[in-house]
């Protein structure tokens, strides 16, 4: 079966290439398109009797496939270079069906549609935390058992799709720092994490306010229950410096709990806008991979800054990766309710590999996760 995939210089080696177009990534023009090989079987699996074997359906690619997607790039064109022909999968989150499986599976069976378990840290025996695959394009793979997560029909491939980590992520964060009738602060809030966050949000008794860079499509964040919108410059030294939320501060108090995934941009400023015993959490970072070339932000405080407030106002600095199962659980349930679900912005199909990527990475206008769907246009 074909695997959407990288592809190295060698663009017209094997048959079983073929080459979609390339996307400007960090400066790098990146090769994707189509790879054909023979497919996976179960007895090919280094513990047949363990795994189960699933043919993808849809995926989508996050922030973190970025460094990868460099990282490996770089990996096939050095074979190119040597005259081979080289080719990566990529990917953090898939859907799947089962095709097969080992004699001693109990929970899964043939047919059933399945996303990956991400669940972290590991508590349970036998089983390792964290996403599966840097590979999800890969369209017939295998897994532990404990590792894919059966999903119930309403769960469209769409959705399940760009389901797994905001479900995880979102629901672990609010979880570590929501109580009832708070005022909570999500900065970069257009961003995918942040989307989830606000999504779900709505189901919690909560004031729910967001911060964004960009003035364009707030309406989505008022049509999720979020109370007022700032826009703000992220060049300025302090958030305060902005009368709307200098005003907004003056008249209704401090925020008692802000949810954040990049700290390194919003950290410094955004203790500042916060009450007495606030909590804040983030799970991640901008300026992770000191090779890109838009990294344009840099802390504006001195960590002995930053802890000083932490330590005067009694703030809690919380950390977070990924999230336990219930927490996914959680987002099930509500999302089954009808109260939360995961913005797509646009969903591509075979002979749009390169659309795909580059509207997953270049569009900073883009408002929600960007999939690709195996199976052929409805």
């Amino acid at each position: 079966m074909k695997s959407v995939s990288l592809i190295g210089s060698n663009i017209y080696g094997p048959a079983g290439i073929k080459f979609s177009g390339n996307f400007k990534l960090e400066n790098e023009s990146i090769n994707v398109g189509l790879v054909e090989e023979e497919d996976l079987s179960l007895e090919q699996s280094a513990d047949p009797d363990n795994r189960v074997l699933i043919k993808k359906r849809g995926i989508s690619c996050n922030y973190r496939d970025k460094s990868l997607i460099l990282k490996y790039d770089k990996q096939i064109n050095a074979l190119a270079e040597r005259g081979e022909a080289g080719f990566s999968y990529i990917g953090s989150e898939f859907v799947g069906e089962v095709i097969a499986v080992g004699k001693n599976v109990k929970t899964l069976k043939i047919g059933d549609r399945v996303v990956a378990n991400a669940a972290y840290p590991s508590y349970a025996k036998g089983y390792i935390g964290g996403l599966p695959s840097n590979h999800a394009s890969r369209r017939i793979d295998d897994f532990n058992e404990n590792k894919l997560i059966k999903i119930p029909d309403a769960l469209t491939d769409e959705i399940a799709s760009a389901f797994v980590i905001a479900a995880f992520t979102a629901y672990s964060m609010i979880r570590k720092v929501v109580r009832p009738n708070i005022k909570v602060l999500v900065t970069a809030a257009k961003s995918n994490t942040s989307l989830a966050v606000i999504n779900a949000l709505r189901n919690f008794p909560v004031e729910v306010y967001a911060m964004t860079s960009n003035f364009r499509n707030n309406k989505i964040l008022y049509d999720y229950g979020v109370k007022k919108v700032f826009v703000v410059d992220h060049n300025a030294d302090s958030y305060l410096e902005a009368d709307e939320i200098s005003d907004f501060v003056n008249k209704n108090g401090l925020f008692d709990a802000v949810i954040d995934p990049l700290f390194d941009i919003h950290l410094g400023r955004a203790i500042k806008l916060m009450n007495y015993d606030g909590r804040y959490v983030t799970c991640g970072f901008y300026n992770q991979f000191p090779e890109f070339l838009d990294n344009k932000f840099h802390a504006r405080d001195s960590f002995e800054d930053i802890m000083k407030s932490a330590m005067v106002k009694n703030i809690s600095i919380i950390g977070n990766c990924i999230g336990v199962k219930e927490d996914f659980d959680l987002a099930m349930e509500h999302f089954l309710a009808g109260k939360f679900s995961i913005l797509i912005d646009k969903v591509f199909f075979e002979g749009e590999e390169k659309e795909f990527f580059d509207l997953s990475y270049n569009f900073k206008d883009r408002l929600g996760k960007v999939v690709y769907l195996y199976d052929k246009r409805p």
